[in-house]
């Protein structure tokens, strides 16, 4: 159940993605595995604060989401900040 799973490893391991949804009525979804470098295994991903990249306000929620194999063009692309 996706619902119980808190640590993030635990969502790369399970392939995993990551859908963040904003008040301004946006969602992006991104591979969690995409996040390896910036966050921790042993991290929740709630307690980071997440940021809608169209109108830059603090996302409404962040939560663990099962990834359509047969749509994964859909996906976000995440580029670490500075780089």
């Amino acid at each position: 159940m996706l619902s119980d799973i808190k640590l993030f490893g635990e969502a790369v391991r399970r392939g995993l993605g990551v859908e963040v949804r904003c008040g301004c009525g946006k969602t992006a979804t991104f591979r969690a595995s995409d996040f390896r470098e910036t966050i921790g295994p042993g991290e929740a991903i709630e307690d980071r604060t997440w940021r809608c990249s169209w109108c830059g306000e603090r996302a409404r929620s962040v939560r663990y989401t099962a990834l359509d194999r047969n749509d994964r063009e859909g996906l976000a692309q995440w580029r670490k900040p500075g780089g």
